[in-house]
């Protein structure tokens, strides 16, 4: 018996209160201090109240206290101060670092102390006294948590020595020999030195870890990669399943098609170049297979990948068309324009014959004597066109003057022409000489001679030159249709982009007395227009002819289309060139693929066994280089038609072919192949050093005492 006193007042207990631990003591003070009356109650009750609250400390007492001379001093109950499992596991895993996790754990331990000493007022040892009590009494009470927080912290731990210095654990090691070496090494180095240190030094307890941890190290260049490729494997095949329901796609078609497009090495951006008409298939050589076996393989994928094909090359012609003429405008008839320009020359006529009315006599005699020179010095064409100019300036009588000289026994009149009418016609049959005459010399000479005809006239009639620039510039713009139409070709006779820039600048300007800028550079384009328009007409069935025509083998057509079109014109036509080619390349190798398969098919019937002999070693030596890519290609299609065959999955084809060819949300289905070509996030080299460290520090951690 024992006699406490409880705020003022005397209290007996018994032994039972006094094998109570501290903490049950004071629980039970704490129900005693509550029963107790103020000073002035009846005594009688008081004692009774007093009685109740020891009964009350002897029912915690019974509940899990220890029995009077049971000699233990723990309860087997949870302690109220215990940190859970939860905190356990976090408490334990500064423990659970190698080698260093006594004092990682003592230190973490004293620095909570010390804060809370400063909080609380108390004294730091008697504070990191309660907090290692709670630790253990946890640590007890929760075994696993314990244990879970000790690997964890041998692998947080392990792991960033690992990453500072991965050849001392055989990671990255290309000898065999020295890779099991070093793992084996650093495992026995990690353990034996933990043991060591969690022993005091126990040189038999060193040795058991230094063994355990070098046989760990030797699994552990076996074990950690096949864990790692395990684990990735693992949660790759998660997201993909995640993939395929989000698309609403069969899990084995996504899986096919997200390696094609990981093989493809496809750029997402190339997508939305394609237009409304593109389709996954045109991306790449894989899909482009896939797609032709999915068309040679019997079933409804076979039937969506060939309508989608010939539906849209059945639209190709129209693309093309109302592309070119929504970029570039109706293509125009070369000769319709010609012929107009021919009319309005015409036309100018009435101006020429009033220009005429006001005109004097011209004088001829200075050009007859410089063409009589000229003819004396020249030879051959150039010497007979000289000659015929003069002749033109000889004046012809009319049969009237012949007659009436006749009838005069005068001589006919004769000489030069004085008439500027006559004159200006000897000029214009100078022109037609001009226009049909071959070589240098013969048409220097003509032009020349023309020339000083032109300077009479401007001299003797008024304004005529005004009406010769409306006549040249309808000229000019006649001889720019037929060069436009020349601009495209890949003959000596087409202009260099250089060339063709100065033509435009050049032919952009006014001649002569002409006002405002000339329409040269507008028939040009027009010129070009109807010659792109006529390639197309005769190679509209040919999308890989029409591309190579039009935009060329070099860069130069680009460059003279944006000479004439501009640089966003010639980009849409280029763009769309290349996105007809690469359509028509998408159907040749599906049709293409499914007629080998076909034929494979039907050679196999004939002759059983014949299929797999033709390979690419025979392709190379029936046609080359390109045999062998036709031979390697029509391999790769066989090997896809007998997955798709074997695979029995008929909605698996049937979800490949209409991802293949399109429709809506095409980018969103594109990048999720991608992501599931790409596979987890997880790392596989990762995976393995968590895996070497779980192997080395793991199992010692777990067996800690």
């Amino acid at each position: 018996m024992a006699t406490l006193n409880i705020n003022g007042r005397k209290v007996e207990v018994d032994d039972a209160f006094l094998s109570m631990t501290p903490d049950q003591q004071n629980a039970a003070v704490d129900e005693i201090a509550k029963s107790l009356p103020a000073p002035n109650a009846d005594v009688a009750a008081a004692d009774s109240r007093a009685k109740a609250g020891i009964a009350t400390a002897q029912k915690i007492m019974d509940a899990g206290g220890p029995k009077p001379g049971s000699g233990h001093d723990a309860p087997d109950i949870a302690s109220p101060r215990a940190m859970g499992a939860a905190g356990t596991f976090l408490n334990s895993i500064g423990e659970g670092i190698p080698i260093a996790g006594p004092l990682v754990d003592k230190g973490l331990t004293a620095t909570a102390a010390g804060i809370g000493a400063m909080l609380t007022g108390e004294p730091a040892s008697k504070v990191n006294q309660e907090m290692t009590d709670i630790q253990q009494e946890s640590r007890a009470e929760h075994p696993v948590a314990r244990t879970a927080g000790n690997v964890t912290g041998a692998v947080v731990g392990t792991l960033p020595v690992m990453a500072a210095a991965p050849e001392a654990f055989g990671i990255g090691v290309a000898s065999a020999p020295l890779r099991y070496a070093a793992s084996i090494g650093s495992g026995a180095a990690i353990s034996g030195g933990d043991a060591a240190v969690r022993s005091g030094g126990d040189a038999k307890e060193t040795l058991k870890g230094g063994l355990i941890g070098g046989g760990l190290g030797l699994a552990a260049p076996l074990i950690a990669p096949l864990v790692g490729k395990g684990v990735k494997a693992i949660a790759d095949n998660v997201q993909l399943g995640s993939i395929a329901k989000a698309l609403g796609l069969d899990k084995k078609a996504v899986g096919v098609l997200a390696d094609a497009v990981r093989q493809d090495a496809i750029d997402p951006a190339a997508l939305p170049q394609l237009g409304n008409d593109g389709m996954l298939m045109d991306l790449g050589p894989n899909l482009r297979h896939m797609a032709g076996a999915i068309a040679a393989t019997p079933g409804e994928g076979k039937a969506i990948v060939r309508n989608a094909i010939g539906a849209r090359d059945a639209d190709a012609n129209w693309r093309i068309r109302s592309t070119l003429d929504q970029t570039l405008g109706e293509a125009p008839t070369p000769s319709r324009v010609i012929e107009g320009a021919d009319r309005n020359q015409r036309r100018l006529l009435p101006q020429y014959r009033e220009a005429l009315r006001d005109a004097s006599d011209v004088d001829a005699a200075p050009i007859a004597r410089y063409l009589e020179r000229d003819a004396q010095s020249l030879r051959g064409d150039a010497q007979k066109g000289i000659q015929r100019i003069r002749s033109m300036l000889d004046y012809v009588p009319t049969s009237e003057e012949i007659a009436r000289a006749r009838a005069t026994g005068q001589p006919a009149p004769g000489g030069l022409i004085h008439d500027a009418g006559t004159l200006l016609n000897t000029r214009q049959a100078v022109d037609d000489l001009i226009e049909k005459g071959e070589g240098t010399n013969y048409l220097n000479a003509l032009q020349t001679a023309r020339q000083a005809i032109d300077d009479e006239l401007a001299a003797k009639v008024p304004n005529i030159k005004e009406v010769d620039a409306k006549y040249a510039e309808l000229a000019r713009q006649k001889d720019a249709v037929q060069r436009g139409q020349t601009v495209l070709s890949s003959g000596r006779e087409a202009p260099r982009p250089d060339e063709l820039i100065q033509e435009v600048e050049q032919g952009a300007l006014p001649q002569g007395l002409q006002v405002g800028p000339s329409a040269v550079p507008l028939r040009l384009r027009e010129g070009a227009r109807a010659e792109i328009e006529r390639i197309v007409g005769t190679n509209a069935n040919d999308r890989v002819a029409l591309q190579r025509l039009i935009k060329g083998e070099g860069d130069w057509n680009r460059s003279r289309l944006s000479t004439l079109f501009g640089q966003d014109k010639a980009k849409a036509i280029i763009d769309l060139l290349d996105r007809e080619k690469l359509f028509a390349d998408t159907s040749n190798i599906v049709t293409r693929n499914s007629e080998t398969a076909a034929r494979l098919g039907a050679r196999e019937a004939v002759d059983p066994g014949t299929a797999g002999r033709f390979g690419v070693r025979e392709g190379f030596i029936a046609g080359g280089a390109r045999g062998a890519a036709r031979a390697a290609g029509t391999r790769a299609v066989e090997r896809i038609i007998d997955a798709l065959s074997n695979g029995g999955n008929e909605k698996a084809v049937s979800d490949m072919a209409l991802t293949l060819t399109g429709g809506a949300q095409q980018s969103a289905v594109l990048d999720a192949l991608m992501r599931a070509g790409r596979g987890s996030r997880l790392q596989q080299s990762q995976i393995d050093r968590v895996a070497r460290a779980l192997l080395l520090g793991g199992p010692t951690a777990a067996n800690r005492p």
